[in-house]
């Protein structure tokens, strides 16, 4: 059975969209855990329970979920599924290039799942850790639920590309962009058609069912030589969700209409924020306001550390990023 875990949007680094691998959906499935396991850890979210855990090593980070996580409704016995797939992505690695480097890492080790529990650990290499991090390179936000219910690894990888795409977007086949060494897909569908019926077509058709973005593919060729399509977005606005929708609205709503009158007011004349500085930093204010107990009390505790440090209120708003990670 599949965990029952509320949806979230996830904010995918497009090192991670353009990485080349070939991995099955059980496997991109941990890939997309441990993806929303880093977007915690940027965001300082501090993960309570016992059965969900990060924890840094000397060369990465150790895991712990349930092998739930992975799972598409639907039942493993013996965890056949679970331990399929950690073994296998364990003796894959990833690829990602582009105008200044190149690396080559495994991905994970030390797959271990305790039967009585249903809980896995592994551990995860500090080049993936960090390329789940790192966002100089751009990224792509889909939500998390969606793409854990596609049964195909293409439509998981389509979904990607297309989430929240506005313009057409061209794909190339061929060369160390193209799709088929993306996919790793050489020597497989080698003829065009065949390549677009069992990964392009196959992963619109899943897209089609039941994605908020799929696409309309149309084939580019040099001469007669086709060498790839260009992707035209198509937005199904009933099948977004619909509290995701009001999280991305309220974002674009300024802090001053979300936050309390007096804490509003208590920032701008007890520590002199601004008011753009004030919705620079909304998500921390707000979130402070709605965690922290006796808010105005705790930012008065704050005044005199302010007094004396360099950047004040860059003290502020990590003084409450610190104290949500306590409560």
């Amino acid at each position: 059975m599949s965990e029952n875990l509320p949806n979230k949007a996830i904010f995918q680094s497009y090192i991670w969209t353009c990485a080349k691998y070939d991995f099955s959906p059980y496997e991109k499935r941990i890939i997309y855990r441990l993806i929303e396991f880093a977007q915690r850890w940027l965001e300082g979210i501090k993960i309570k329970d016992h059965m969900h855990k990060i924890e840094p090593s000397d060369c990465g980070v150790n895991i712990t979920m349930p092998v739930a996580s992975i799972l598409r409704d639907e039942d493993d016995h013996n965890y056949a599924k679970a331990k399929a797939a950690f073994t296998s992505l364990s003796k894959k690695g990833a690829e990602y290039e582009d105008d200044k480097i190149w690396f080559y890492t495994a991905i994970i080790e030390h797959p271990k799942i305790e039967k009585g529990t249903g809980i896995a650990t592994f551990h995860v290499y500090d080049p993936i850790w960090r390329a789940a991090l790192d966002f100089t390179k751009g990224f792509k936000k889909y939500e998390l639920i969606t793409a854990m219910k596609f049964k195909s690894v293409y439509a998981m990888r389509f979904y990607e590309l297309m989430s929240g795409q506005t313009k057409p977007l061209f794909v190339s086949l061929e060369g160390s962009d193209g799709l088929r060494e993306r996919f790793c897909l050489q020597g497989k569908y080698e003829r065009v058609n065949d390549f677009k019926r069992y990964v392009i077509d196959a992963a619109k058709k899943e897209l089609d069912e039941s994605s908020p973005y799929s696409f309309v593919a149309k084939e580019e060729k040099e001469g007669k030589k086709v060498i790839g399509w260009t992707l035209f977005p198509v937005f199904f606005e009933d099948r977004e969700d619909p509290a995701l929708q009001e999280q991305a609205r309220m974002a674009k709503v300024t802090a001053r209409l979300q936050l309390e009158n007096n804490v509003y007011d208590y920032l701008k004349f007890s520590f002199d924020f601004k008011s753009d500085e004030i919705n620079k930093n909304k998500k921390t204010l707000i979130e402070g306001q709605n965690r922290i107990p006796d808010f105005i009390g705790f930012l008065g505790e704050l005044k005199k550390g302010a007094r004396f440090a360099n950047n004040p209120k860059g003290y502020v708003i990590n003084a409450i990023k610190i104290k949500l990670k306590e409560v």
